[in-house]
């Protein structure tokens, strides 16, 4: 080829380069591309770095051989001596492959939420999706911060909890909670929180659960407190319980004899002789002489606590100390005769015979004849009827019923379960009975059995109706035989009636004047029990509770109310006040209408256990125990209270007086009184006129005559003072004349048997003793003086001591009472506490400052304070309370100052204005709680935080209108524009020549250079570069900041703006590359082999005219490193270690990499240096290396023709790595990315499904009950221990457990299984690890965990902890000891005691009183003893008898003293000189019989007749008058003979 061909050949490939770089140049109406993003660098902002696999290319040394042949000569190898020969040469060179390896490299991305945008360094344009933001976060495009979160909530996701309490302990007072998105503030016990929600205030610690007292909470100060109890209970030592307190133990609960708890409160009793005064504490003594109880035979002496009889002259008191028998009587024994009148056993006594009775019968009212005992009586354990038998009772039933296998209950008889009861067409059972009912349009028939049908009445022509039985279904037959009560002629009532019967002829009558009743008896002042008279005055209205035409009957059964018109709604058993209406539920029921509970006879959770209660007794719900109805008690409730105690449980003790009552009903424990006797206890014996049990029958005996209170046989009619079958008995204290019919009129004091004369007693005068003694005088006859008596104090008419008033004490009443007692003779201890005092005399209590109340046990009332808490509080209102005890103001958190009338100071806070506030930024503070009020800008608990981005404002609630991203003002919203942007939301970008903030700064820019808004960067025009755009293009370059290459050729220069080639001399074309026709050509750079890589040789020096980039003779090499360009005059600026393009100068990358960091690999399809070579590969899945461009096949793909997919467990570039695919998952051929089975998840599929979760990528959803899992593949239910089936909804059957329920349980007696594990759950009574051990003494229950109840050494019933009592004991707990007159085991053994002894309730060993002895106490002391066991001696001078009880000498007329060793004073005689004696004219009487011994001339049997001989002064008068002197009375001389004269 000729140079001019070359040449033209390369003008035409250089002019086709020149088109293609100068293409996109030409603006040919296409639309510019998008500008390029800038390179991502670390450090910027929102950038991520990522590792990621990549291909990483080296070129690795090889040596190489080449062999040839190469002609040598040789010498001697023919007739010319040399010839030409051929020998095999080896040439070895260094060559290089390039060899490609996978690396992890690290790729800088935007972070998740962020984005670039053109000339951002960095990623600052948020990028919004659905799931950016957490936690409500709210995404706005384009902004600084691509998630604004809520308050509460922080992160660039908002994914992070804000936990408030880590500053300031979020500015709580006291415990800050720490919640996701937000906090709470708690206080500590005792205060509240206050409105804020920070600060924490006192609070009235009572108003707490009752500051966790059981009964009272007393406010001491605003946070102390004390805990009281009602009355009649005390603290615990918790002090917070109350246990109720006996209410004898506290001073003998104020008692002055004996005090007993009945029913929890301390009633008070007095010994024998005395009797409770009218406070119910204090004991006065008894007047048995005034009150008729002495019945002594001659006279009465009463004494402190007791009294004496005393006999008439010539007799002396019996053993009784009762009867008078004549000095010369001998005392026989009474059963000698006739057995003492008994029927069975007589024993002999001071008082006569004592019947008694064998076990099984008791005495009859005369207390001579034994009778059979009524068990049934007793309320045995029969539920309806009892028949007595001797010893015993027999159970029986009302017809309908049958006796229950307890043998004591009752149950109904099915009769309608055998051929329907005999009822032709329907039977209905009922309680006891049946009935018979006939179908629609069928009556009964007179049998109540058969049915007939329906005929319709026929009136007789006599006008009278046809009798017809009331029809049943009544309503049935008028709604389906409409006809049957329709008539023209008469009304459907009246027809109705007809057939029902009430259409019966009746005589009508009307009563007159306000009267009304059956036969107009009764009038409205009848009306009984509060009932009032109705308006028409014909009947009683009657309050709640009654009924009756009077008013004389209460609610039957179900009523209640006005009139008993309500019904009551009690369920199971409960019945209703009458009044009220309100239901007394039984045992083991309980709600407002017993619905409660389960039906008798049943228990359990759903009532379906059966429980064997008698008489009727309900069991206790969960346990089965029985819960007896009053009056019974027992396991099975099958025992009858024992005699004298009834209620629930027997827990109470009849108050009848025993000797006078017949029985105590068990249930509510009112008396049935013996004949002769009547009252609510039977206290009282019958009045006169009245007989029988109750006294309610009325005698029939003549005037004057009186009948038996026990039989109401008339006596006899004895003489006046005398009574009695043969009128031998005086009468009665209190009664006298015929038959001692008529009562004394005498105030209760005795009266004279046959005239009715009254006895005045000590300080009583008058006829009738109505009149006290007069003012100072007492005493018989109010004949003493009465002695000073002080602070007006009188003297006791009877015995003249002085009656002190309330608060003295003393023998004058001279002392005032000490301190903590009053009352009358100081008795009674002051209940003032918390240091009061109470008044002497009434008890009333002055408190102590900061105490009120009746017992100064009550703190003072808010508001009050002082004494008695008298004195109002005086701080403000609202803001503070006082000290109770001083009255100094007590401030509330906030307030300060002597009335808490301030505020605190700013500053400052809380209780005692103490606390200095921390809130920042000017935020003002609340004076109470410190809370923090922030100004617009600021939140957070001390206002320490601004407003988040986005956010303006009050609390930071507003949010901003800002474009472009920008921040706006926190305090009033106004857009903060960045660099580059203006206006209101900063919509605008900077004007042309300004940029930076608020466009603020010009810009540099020259030669029509534009500038960025933002930096102020100058953007140069083609043909300028630098900062300011000020230098043109260097030579070579042109265009955008000079970043194009000329390409002029041959000298040519070219245009900086357009790189337009301007031709030197001898050359043209676009490039300067045509040589102008040659005149001369020359040798030179022709003639050596041309110029290489695109040099042009110069045809007029022959040299070669390089291109840029290279140099040589023959441009043959490239410029050196570092340089580059037109004749490599240009140093490269490259960063160190890069080398540069030796033409462009651009930093030069490896073959296979592009990019300005060379980061990225070819695109596909390209290869080599700057991915400039577009690959050639046949095939379908073709793929060429980046750098050689050699073919090879595409990831995924092998084979000579690249069809072929990677074998399972390959993938990549000729299948040459290996999957790393976990639990059988295959992986893409290409990537390598796992596809996971069924059942896994994960990038190597090593995480299993959730729970919950199942199928291919855990998409479905299980279907197991009761939190069971399923197996991910399959989703079969995988149950957990305890549950089986398809979806585990059911549990294990019975005795089964475990996985899959295939174990057995091993519980023992009657123990439940856990389905899960086999653990046992013992029942009642039972214990261990299988339920093999019974319950230890002590405790009961479900796996015994309950603790007995049982008292007095008594054992419970594991199962049901019901008490087995020991001897002596009863009752739930065996809590009670048996009543007064029984003991042993159930309290069944019957005391045989006399005499009133009370027996051991264990043993029931006579515990004989003073003055008795014997085995049954049935023997008095022998005379000489008393005492207690008759041990004691007595110490009576000559003799004299002793009483039997106290040992008190009872001394023979004429003897007195405590020892009887004393005579009697003159005027007194007989025993113990206590008569007085009757003796006129100064006589003395004897002091034995009280005879009196007269003496001057006085005689009669009182010496007051007669008198001593009178003289006249007169000598003669008084012989004349003794001439006439009768002969009886005249004087004789001792001889007997004639006087002398």
């Amino acid at each position: 080829m000729s140079f001019l061909e070359e040449a033209r050949a390369a003008g035409r490939a250089v002019v086709l380069a020149l088109v293609l770089l100068l293409l996109p140049a030409v603006p040919v109406g296409a639309s510019v591309p998008p500008r390029p993003l800038l390179p991502l660098q670390p450090g910027m902002p929102h950038v991520c770095a990522e590792q990621e696999l990549t291909l990483v290319g080296r070129r690795q040394p090889c040596v190489q051989a080449l062999s040839h042949t190469v002609p040598v000569w040789k010498a001697g190898c023919g007739w010319q001596a040399w010839c030409v020969g051929h020998e095999r040469r080896t040439v070895y060179y260094m060559g290089y492959r390039q060899v490609y390896t996978t690396e992890a490299r690290t790729v800088l991305r935007c972070c998740r939420g962020w984005m670039q945008q053109p000339d951002e360094e960095g990623c600052l344009s948020a990028e919004c999706s659905a799931s950016l933001c957490f936690h409500g976060g709210r995404c706005v495009p384009g902004s600084a911060q691509p998630c604004h979160c809520p308050p509460g909530f922080q992160g660039p996701r908002c994914q992070y909890d804000v936990d408030e309490c880590r500053t300031h302990n979020g500015g709580c007072q006291h415990r800050c909670v720490n919640t996701p998105g937000s906090y709470l503030c708690e206080c500590k016990p005792g205060f509240r929180l206050h409105t804020d929600s920070r600060t924490c205030l006192a609070i009235n610690s009572c108003a707490l659960g009752n500051g966790g007292c059981q009964h009272h909470c007393v406010q001491l100060t605003i946070t102390r407190h004390r805990c009281q109890c009602r009355p009649g209970f005390q603290l615990q030592e918790d002090g917070r319980h109350c246990v109720r307190r006996s209410p004898c133990a506290n001073r003998n609960g104020s008692c002055m004899h004996r005090c007993q708890v009945v029913r929890g409160l301390a009633r008070c009793e007095c010994h024998v002789g005395y009797q409770l005064a009218a406070d119910g504490k204090a004991c006065e003594d008894v007047d048995e002489c005034a009150a008729g109880l002495a019945q002594c035979a001659h006279g009465c002496l009463n004494t402190q606590g007791s009294f004496k009889c005393v006999c008439h002259a010539g007799y002396e008191l019996g053993a009784d100390g009762r009867q008078c028998y004549r000095i010369e009587m001998e005392i026989v024994n009474s059963c000698e005769a006739n057995n003492g009148g008994c029927s069975h056993g007589c024993s002999h006594t001071s008082a006569g015979p004592l019947c008694t009775c064998p076990r099984g019968y008791e005495l009859d009212t005369d207390q001579r004849t034994c009778i059979d005992v009524d068990d049934c009586a007793d309320s045995p354990c029969c539920q309806q009827v009892c028949t007595n038998n001797p010893g015993g009772y027999e159970c029986g039933c009302y017809a309908g019923y049958r006796l229950s296998a307890d043998g004591c209950g009752c149950e109904d008889v099915d009769e309608c379960a055998s051929s329907r009861g005999g009822c032709e067409h329907h039977c209905t059972n009922l309680a006891g009975s049946f009935q018979c009912s006939c179908e629609a349009g069928y009556r009964l028939h007179e049998d109540r059995r058969g049915c007939s049908p329906l005929e319709e009445p026929m009136v007789d022509l006599d006008g009278e109706l046809p009798f017809v039985r009331p029809l049943p279904h009544i309503a049935v037959l008028q709604d389906e035989l409409p006809q049957l009560f329709q008539d023209d002629d008469v009304g459907a009532d009246e027809e109705e009636a007809e057939l029902r019967g009430e259409h019966t002829l009746t005589e009508k009558f009307v009563c007159l004047d306000d009267s009304f009743g059956h036969d107009c008896s009764l009038t409205c002042d009848d009306c009984r029990n509060g009932g009032t008279c109705l308006l028409g005055l014909d009947g009683c209205d009657c309050p709640e509770g009654w009924t009756g035409l009077i008013c004389n009957e209460t609610c039957p059964p179900d009523t209640f109310g006005k009139n008993c018109s309500f019904s009551c709604s009690c369920q199971n058993g409960g019945t209703c006040d009458s009044v009220t209406g309100a239901c007394r539920c039984p045992p083991g029921v309980s709600g407002t209408n017993c619905e409660d509970g389960c039906p008798k006879g049943y228990y359990g959770k759903h009532c379906r256990k059966k429980c064997n209660c008698a008489n009727r007794g309900r069991c206790h719900r969960l346990y089965g125990a029985c819960l007896c109805d009053p009056g019974l008690y027992g396991r099975f409730c099958h025992l009858t209270c024992p005699p004298w105690a009834f209620g629930p449980g027997c827990s109470e003790e009849c108050q009848c007086v025993q000797p006078h009552t017949q029985s105590c009903d068990k249930r509510d424990g009112s008396c049935s009184c013996k004949a002769g006797f009547r009252g609510e206890r039977c206290q009282a014996e019958c009045e006169l006129g009245y007989f029988g049990p109750g006294c309610w029958q009325a005698c029939t005996c003549p005037v004057g005559v009186a009948c038996d209170s026990v039989s109401g046989e008339c006596g006899k009619r004895c003489p006046a003072g005398f009574q009695g079958e043969d009128c031998g008995q005086e009468c009665p204290v209190g009664t006298f004349g015929v038959n001692c019919s008529s009562s004394c009129s005498c105030g209760g004091a005795p009266c004279h048997g046959v005239t009715g004369q009254c006895r005045c007693p000590p300080g009583r005068t008058g006829e009738d003793c109505e009149a006290d003694c007069p003012e100072g005088r007492w005493g018989l006859g109010c004949q003493e003086i009465c002695p000073a008596c002080q602070h007006a104090a009188r003297c006791d008419p009877e015995t003249g001591a002085c009656l002190c008033l309330p608060g003295f004490v003393g023998s004058r009443c001279q002392d005032v009472c000490p301190a903590g007692w009053y009352g009358p003779s100081c008795q009674t201890r002051c209940s003032c506490a918390n240091d009061g005092h109470c008044h002497p005399a009434t008890g009333h209590c002055s408190c102590a400052p900061g105490w009120t109340g009746f017992s100064c046990q009550r703190a003072c009332d808010t508001g009050h304070w002082g004494p008695d808490c008298s004195h109002p509080c005086n701080c403000s209102a609202g803001h503070g309370s006082c000290d109770a005890i001083s009255g100094l103001c007590l401030c509330e958190a906030g307030y300060v100052g002597p009335r808490c009338e301030q505020q605190c100071p700013q500053g400052h806070f809380g209780p005692g204005c103490e606390q200095r506030c921390q809130c920042q930024h000017g935020a003002a503070c609340d004076h109470v709680s410190g809370a923090c009020t922030c100004p617009a800008g600021w939140r957070g608990t001390f206002c320490e935080h601004a407003c988040p981005a986005g956010f303006f404002g009050l609390d930071c609630r507003s949010a901003c209108n800002c474009t472009a991203g920008a921040a706006c003002d926190a305090v009033n919203g106004s857009c903060l524009c960045p660099a580059g942007r203006r206006g209101p939301r900063c919509a605008e970008t900077c004007p042309a020549h300004t940029y930076g903030h608020n466009c603020s700064q010009a810009c540099a820019c020259f030669n029509g250079a534009s500038c960025d808004p933002v930096h102020g960067q100058c953007h140069c025009a083609p043909g300028w570069m630098g900062p300011s755009c000020l230098q043109a293009c260097p030579a070579g370059l042109y265009g955008d900041n000079c970043r194009h290459s000329c390409l002029c050729q041959n000298g040519g220069t070219c245009d900086p703006v357009s790189g337009h080639c301007a031709c030197p001399e001898g050359w043209a074309g676009l490039a300067c590359e045509k040589e102008c026709l040659p005149r001369d050509v020359r040798a030179g750079c022709r003639h050596s082999g041309g110029c290489l890589n695109g040099g042009l040789c110069d045809p007029h020096t022959g040299r070669c005219l390089c291109p840029a980039g290279w140099t040589g003779d023959k441009c043959q090499s490239p410029c050196l490193r570092g340089w580059f360009g037109e004749a490599c005059a240009q140093r490269c600026s490259c960063p160190p270690g890069a080398a540069c393009h030796h033409v462009t100068g651009a930093c030069r990358c490896p073959p296979g990499f592009t990019g300005s960091g060379c980061e990225q690999a070819c695109p596909p399809g390209s290869f080599g240096e700057d991915c400039a070579q577009m690959c050639q590969c046949p095939g379908e899945n073709p793929a060429c290396h980046p750098a050689t461009g050699t073919c090879s096949c595409a990831a995924g793909y092998h084979g000579p023709s690249c069809q072929q997919r990677c074998p399972p467990g390959r993938y990549g570039p000729g299948c040459e790595q290996l999957c790393g695919c976990l639990n059988g998952g295959s992986c893409d051929a290409a990537t390598g990315a796992c596809r996971c089975p069924t059942g896994f998840l994960g990038t190597d599929c090593n995480l299993t499904c959730p729970q919950g979760r199942f199928g291919p990528n855990c998409t479905h959803v299980c279907g197991c009950g009761q939190g069971a899992a399923c197996d991910p593949v399959t989703g079969t239910c995988l149950c957990p221990p305890g549950r089986a089936g398809v979806r585990c909804e059911r549990g294990c059957p019975q005795n089964r457990f475990g996985v899959g329920c295939e174990h057995t349980c091993s519980c023992r007696n009657g123990g439940l299984c856990h389905a899960s594990n086999g653990s046992c759950s013992c029942g009642l009574g039972w214990t261990g690890r299988h339920c093999e051990l019974a319950c230890p003494p002590g405790r009961y229950g479900a796996a015994c965990h309950l603790e007995c109840s049982c008292h007095n050494n008594s054992t419970c019933e594991p199962a049901t902890g019901t008490c087995r009592c020991g001897p002596g004991f009863y009752g739930q707990a065996c809590e009670h000891p048996c009543p007064p007159g029984f003991h042993g085991a159930g309290c069944q053994g019957l005391c045989w005691c006399q005499h009133g002894a009370p027996c051991d309730p264990i043993s029931g060993r006579c515990l004989c009183p003073a003055g008795f002895h014997g085995h049954f106490c049935e023997r008095g002391c022998e005379p000489g003893s008393f005492g207690e066991g008759c041990h004691q001696r007595c110490d009576c001078d000559g003799g004299a008898p002793c009483d039997p009880v106290t040992g008190l000498c009872l001394c023979p007329p004429g003897r007195s003293g405590a020892t009887c060793n004393l005579d009697c004073r003159r005027g007194q005689f007989g025993p113990s000189c206590t008569l007085h004696c009757d003796c006129g004219g100064g006589a003395d009487c004897d002091p034995v019989s009280g005879q009196c011994h007269c003496v001057d001339g006085y005689m009669g049997p009182t010496c007051r007749e007669g008198g001593p001989l009178r003289l006249p002064e007169n000598p003669s008068l008084a012989q004349g008058s003794a001439g006439t002197l009768p002969a009886s009375s005249r004087p004789t001389s001792r001889s007997g003979g004639p006087a002398r004269h």
